[in-house]
């Protein structure tokens, strides 16, 4: 599926994760391209986080009362990791040249209490993700509904790959980082701002790979390279993840409403969505 607006177009494919495949300003990446017959998602544009963002460590956690164990879905981590809409079948509810609606439906294991172990994410829901293009840029909405009879913890976001260039500078304000083990999981520790580079000044990308969650976040973020410069805004996501690689082959600023493994670390972190409630994240790109 193709959308166009503006100077802005994109590509989509909501069967396979609700994802973009691209992202172009004037005919020049903004969001790095899916290649052609790809179907790994970490190869795409741009997929949405939810249930839950990042990893719960080895799929296991307790939430009022119910253990639960998910599959680890990405071997071979350990963890179970960006939640279940990136591997999921997404519908489009409406389209038009420079929009599309869709949408995500997950049963779980009916209401509570559940009739089986719960080896999977029990809680049912209703995901719908929004995407438009317009002269300001591209706009993407996540909702998450409870669709279960009891609270569900609830985490959004979305996991873009930006252009990156040798020329890359990032800009972000942020009040700490969470440092993290071999596992990629959160130690407890946390390191200042500036300790992979000077962020809040423009700070070119280190020789080392960060892989790490910046925590209080102010929801704006701009990428400037040889080519220009990119913006990134975001509502309901405090919390900023980066990757950058080390062998400079991405670049994803990803906004997110909580911490990694929140669910064993910081449950209190983490949404508790009421039946028949929503949360929202949005997230606007625009480029000069």
């Amino acid at each position: 599926m193709k959308l166009a607006g503006g100077d802005w177009a994109a590509g989509l494919l909501p069967e396979l994760g609700g994802r973009l495949t691209s992202l172009t300003f004037r005919g020049v990446e903004v969001l790095r391209s899916m290649a052609d017959g790809a179907t790994d998602p970490l190869d795409s544009a741009c997929f949405p986080l939810v249930p839950y963002c990042n990893r719960i460590s080895e799929g296991a956690f307790a939430w009022l009362g119910d253990e639960v164990q998910l599959p680890r879905n990405f071997p071979p981590e350990m963890s179970s990791i960006h939640g279940l809409g990136w591997q999921s079948k997404w519908g489009v509810v409406s389209s038009r040249e420079f929009k599309c609606a869709m949408e995500q439906d997950y049963l779980g294991s009916g209401p509570r209490p559940w009739k089986q172990d719960v080896d999977r994410w029990p809680w049912a829901y209703h995901a719908e993700q929004r995407v438009r293009l317009g002269p300001k840029g591209c706009a993407i909405t996540l909702n998450l509904t409870n669709r279960s009879n009891v609270p569900m913890p609830a985490g959004l976001g979305f996991h873009p790959y930006f252009r990156r260039r040798p020329e890359t500078r990032v800009t972000f304000k942020s009040n700490g980082i969470w440092l993290v083990d071999e596992a990629q999981l959160p130690t407890g520790e946390i390191a200042p701002s500036d300790h992979f580079g000077d962020f809040a000044d423009a700070a070119p990308l280190p020789a080392q790979t960060i892989d790490h969650c910046y925590m209080s976040w102010d929801g704006a973020a701009r990428i400037e390279d040889d080519l220009g410069a990119i913006t990134l805004t975001a509502r309901g996501a405090p919390y900023l993840h980066v990757y950058a690689p080390a062998d400079g082959s991405a670049l994803c600023l990803e906004p997110v409403s909580h911490m990694p493994d929140a669910l064993n670390q910081n449950p209190g972190g983490m949404t508790s969505l009421p039946p028949g409630c929503s949360a929202s994240l949005q997230m606007w790109i625009a480029a000069d």
